[in-house]
């Protein structure tokens, strides 16, 4: 693994990691103070289906077989 690979790898661990924590923070914060049950179901389902959706393209994107031929030169 070279070095721009080993840095990419890592900005996207950072970015999901801080995603992920902000997301919870914000869930957290959410349900725990007093606010409208509409308001708690309707930013859980939204939250919900981002989350289904990022899962069914994480899958999609591993089950695909790479087409590109590795170039000798």
């Amino acid at each position: 693994m070279n070095s721009n690979t080993a840095l990419k790898s890592l900005g996207t661990g950072l970015t999901v990691i801080g995603f992920v924590l902000l997301l919870g923070y914000g869930l957290y914060n959410l349900f725990t103070t007093e606010s409208s049950p509409v308001l708690k179901v309707s930013i859980g389902a939204i939250v919900a289906g981002i989350a289904i959706v990022l899962l069914i393209l994480i899958k999609e994107k591993l089950s695909v077989e790479d087409k590109e031929t590795e170039r000798k030169y």
